[in-house]
C-alpha cells in the first residue's frame, strides 16, 4: 500500500508517491490540471502504481475541495491534514526546500509515517460554508458601522452623548431622517420622536428627541462638510440595512441546516445563535477526537504562548579581562 501526497494549486496540482516501507517519497512527481482531464490523468497514474492506502492533502484555501470530493466519489481514500501539521512534519525531517514538488513529497511521506485519519472530505462542508458566509456578512456590517461612526464624529459628534452606541437601531433611525447636525436641527421634535416607530421597534420619544435636537443646535461639526457627509451617510446606512436583511436570511439558512440534539443544546447557551452554533459544530467536527480542553483550545488557535525566560547566569569577569576576538586562549586551573 502506497501513500500519495498532493500539493494543491489554483490551476495545477502536484502529486508524489511514498512506497510501503520507505521513509521518503519518490523523486518523480505528477503535475496535472485542476479540471476533469487532470483528474483522469491522476486516476491513470494512481492505477499504474497499485493499491493506494491514502491520498493526503492540506486543508488550506478552498481549491482542495473539488479534487477531494471527486477522489472520494471514486472510492479513493482521502486524508485532509492541517497545514500546521504538515509544516511541523517537514521541520522534523529538516526539510529546507520549499516548492510544490517538495511539498507533495512531504505530504506523501507524512501519509506513510503518521497515517492521518481517512474521512469524508465534504462531511459538514455545507454547514461550514453557510456558517462562514453568515459570519462574513456580520464582519462586513461591522466594517460599515465603523465607517458610519467616522462620519458621525465628523458630522454630528454630540449624538454620542445621547447614545452609547451611535450605530444602534434608534440612532440610525434618526440619522436616516437627518444625517448631520444641521439637518437634525432643522427637524421638528415630533418628527424625531417618531423615528424608529414600527412593529417590534421602540420610538425615539419626545424626551430623547429634544435632547438630540439641543445637541445638534450646539454642535461643533464643520458645516462645510455637511453636504458630503450627508451623501455618504445615506449610502452607508443603505448598505447597513441591506446587510441586516442578508444576515437574517443567512442565519435562517443556517438554522435550516442545523439538526440534532447537539445543535439544540448549544443554542440554549446565552448569546449562541444559529450562526455561532453552526460554526462550532462545523469547525470542531467530532469533539471526541480531542483528548482534553487544552487540545481543543490549541486547535482553535486561542492558546497563549507561554514564554519562560531563562535566568541568565552571570559569569565573573576574568582578572585579565575578556580575550579579544580571534585570540587563542587556554584556561588553566591552579592546583594547590
Amino acid at each position: 500500500m502506497h501513500s500519495v501526497g498532493i500539493d494543491i494549486g489554483k490551476r495545477q496540482h502536484v502529486a508524489a508517491i511514498c512506497r510501503e516501507g520507505q521513509r521518503s517519497a519518490d523523486k518523480a512527481v505528477l503535475r496535472f490540471g485542476a479540471d476533469r482531464s487532470g483528474l483522469a490523468l491522476l486516476e491513470r497514474w494512481l492505477s499504474r502504481h497499485g493499491p493506494v492506502d491514502r491520498v493526503v492533502m492540506e486543508s488550506s484555501g478552498h481549491y482542495w475541495l473539488p479534487l477531494a470530493a471527486a477522489l472520494h466519489r471514486a472510492s479513493v481514500p482521502v486524508a485532509i491534514v492541517n497545514p500546521v501539521s504538515a509544516r511541523h512534519f517537514a521541520t522534523r525531517r529538516l526539510q529546507r526546500t520549499k516548492s510544490d514538488p517538495a511539498d507533495a513529497r512531504t505530504l506523501a511521506a507524512l501519509g506513510m509515517a503518521d497515517r492521518p485519519r481517512i474521512r469524508e472530505p465534504l462531511a459538514g462542508a455545507e454547514l461550514r460554508e453557510a456558517a462562514r458566509f453568515a459570519m462574513r456578512l456580520v464582519e462586513e456590517q461591522s466594517q460599515i458601522d465603523n465607517k458610519i461612526t467616522r462620519l458621525i464624529e465628523l458630522g454630528f459628534p454630540e449624538i454620542e452623548q445621547a447614545y452609547d452606541d451611535p450605530t444602534c437601531q434608534s440612532a440610525l433611525a434618526v440619522l436616516r431622517l437627518a444625517p448631520t447636525a444641521p439637518a437634525v436641527a432643522r427637524q421638528r421634535v415630533t418628527t424625531l420622536a417618531d423615528a424608529n416607530r414600527g412593529p417590534g421597534h421602540r420610538a425615539v420619544g419626545p424626551t430623547k428627541a429634544a435632547q438630540i435636537q439641543a445637541l445638534a443646535r450646539d454642535t461643533l461639526a464643520p458645516p462645510e462638510l455637511a453636504p458630503q457627509i450627508g451623501f455618504e451617510m445615506e449610502l452607508l446606512i443603505a448598505q447597513h440595512d441591506l446587510l441586516e436583511q442578508q444576515i437574517a436570511q443567512a442565519e435562517e439558512r443556517v438554522a435550516g441546516l442545523l439538526d440534532g440534539e447537539l445543535a439544540r443544546r448549544l443554542q440554549t447557551i446565552p448569546g449562541v445563535g444559529p450562526a455561532i452554533c453552526a460554526t462550532l459544530i462545523a469547525e470542531i467536527g467530532d469533539i471526541f477526537r480531542f483528548s482534553g480542553f487544552d487540545q481543543l483550545v490549541a486547535y482553535a488557535g486561542s492558546t497563549r504562548r507561554r514564554r519562560a525566560q531563562a535566568r541568565r547566569v552571570q559569569t565573573p569577569r576574568p582578572a585579565g579581562g575578556w580575550p579579544r576576538p580571534g585570540t587563542r586562549t587556554c584556561a588553566r586551573r591552579s592546583i594547590g
